[in-house]
């Protein structure tokens, strides 16, 4: 064979050769199936950490929204509930339409007694997207409870007693906001009973509505049928309302049990005798049979030094004007006169005091007023044979020395003998 045919020979196989080799090649790089390989150190070899110059970032990361929910959840259960509230406000930050979240929000916002807060969580809980037919009924209910609390501390504030007299000072701004309240309470548990027509907590709401629109009535022929439209409801509680299961604890200020309410309790054996409520009167029991009375505070608050502009030991200020109590050592001076502290209470049904929150009072008085009212003991009250809780509200006159007693109403004068 010729040196030129072994040439050309050579020459074909070295072109196959390099055909086949340039094709796997380009099939191995495009196939999936193969996995690249990644050069890295050998076996034993230490490799230092590369250099940068970014500093190491310190900002801890957020919360979830779980752990959130557990946070506010574990504050809430140690009463501090305007901590707990944000945390569960923060939750609804992450996502405003967590049915839990908006759960667990207006319930804490009802509990730090924030009622416009809790109104709005409550009714964005119910109107949720396919939200449960019994969630919409409690959510529409405690609106409901919600506008109640706030026209029972304004018609609290109205209703007094004094010089042995039930009194009644209502103006017109609260009179427009209480109408506003009432009509709303009653469209929202009617909401709630359009939902459960057996709603009894629906119902026992409703109950205390319509006392609150008699306390509010100064027409006795009105405020009788307001009482009648409360009996009517709160019969109905009382025989829609599931017993309690052992062991569940009750939300402190539980108003969702058949509550009856009535106006101020006479703070003495003689105001038993002139003090007149409509509802009381269909109660047996409720008197108080223990009475506290709350201790004024023993120290007269320290006054500090004067300044040559502070006019509160003079009456002048260092302008020449009139001095006007309101801060400084005028304040603290009036801070120890006499005041009045009313005091709301829940009574259990073996007459107890549960719950006890200021209504209208001073800063320096309330602590005593509400220990005070906490140490009251009443005789467990029934309605028509039933036992019931009752919501009532205590007036304390406080002064150094002592809360003033209130005095012996005049006797009605009897006919000279004929």
């Amino acid at each position: 064979m010729s040196n030129r045919r072994l040439m050309k020979q050579a020459n074909v196989t070295l072109g196959s050769i390099l055909a086949v080799s340039l094709a796997w090649s380009t099939f191995a790089q495009d196939s999936p199936s193969r996995p690249r390989t990644v050069s890295g150190p050998a076996q034993g070899e230490t490799v230092s950490p590369k250099k940068t110059n970014e500093p190491a970032s310190t900002t801890p990361s957020k919360p979830s929204l779980d752990e959130l929910l557990e946070q506010g959840k574990k504050l809430y259960r140690g009463a501090k509930f305007p901590q707990a509230l944000a945390k569960f406000e923060a939750a609804l930050k992450v996502d405003p339409n967590h049915d839990e979240a908006l759960g667990l929000a207006a319930v804490t916002a009802f509990r730090v007694d924030n009622q416009p807060l809790a109104q709005q969580w409550f009714l964005r809980r119910a109107e949720l997207p396919g939200q449960k037919p019994s969630v919409k009924a409690f959510s529409y209910y405690r609106i409901a409870l919600s506008h109640w609390r706030q026209l029972h501390d304004s018609v609290a504030k109205a209703y007094s007693i004094k010089d042995g007299r039930v009194q009644l000072k209502i103006g017109d701004a609260d009179q427009i906001s209480q109408k506003g309240h009432l009509d709303e309470g009653f469209a929202y548990a009617e909401r709630a009973l359009n939902v459960n027509a057996n709603y009894a907590e629906a119902h026992n709401v409703k109950n205390l509505l319509h006392t609150e629109a008699s306390l509010a009535n100064a027409n006795e022929a009105e405020a009788r049928k307001s009482v009648d439209l409360a009996l009517e409801s709160l019969r109905k509680a009382i025989k829609l309302q599931q017993p309690v299961s052992e062991g569940v604890v009750a939300e402190i200020g539980n108003f969702n049990l058949p509550t009856v309410r009535i106006g101020e309790l006479p703070r003495s054996t003689a105001e038993e005798q002139i003090v007149s409520d409509e509802m009381r009167r269909h109660l047996q029991g409720i008197l108080p049979v223990k009475r506290v009375s709350p201790n004024f505070p023993s120290t007269r608050p320290a006054k500090p030094q004067a300044t040559a502009k502070d006019g509160s030991s003079t009456g002048v200020t260092d302008k020449g004007g009139a001095y006007s109590i309101g801060s400084g050592r005028g304040a603290l001076t009036a801070a120890y006169q006499a005041g009045i502290v009313k005091v709301e209470v829940l009574i259990s049904t073996a007459g107890d005091v549960v719950f006890a929150h200021v209504v209208e009072g001073r800063a320096d008085l309330n602590g005593a007023a509400i220990l005070a009212a906490r140490g009251w003991k009443f005789a467990p009250a029934r309605f028509e044979n039933t036992p019931v809780q009752v919501s009532a509200i205590i007036s304390f006159d406080m002064r150094p020395g002592g809360t003033r007693t209130p005095p012996s109403p005049t006797p009605t004068p009897k006919p000279a003998p004929r």
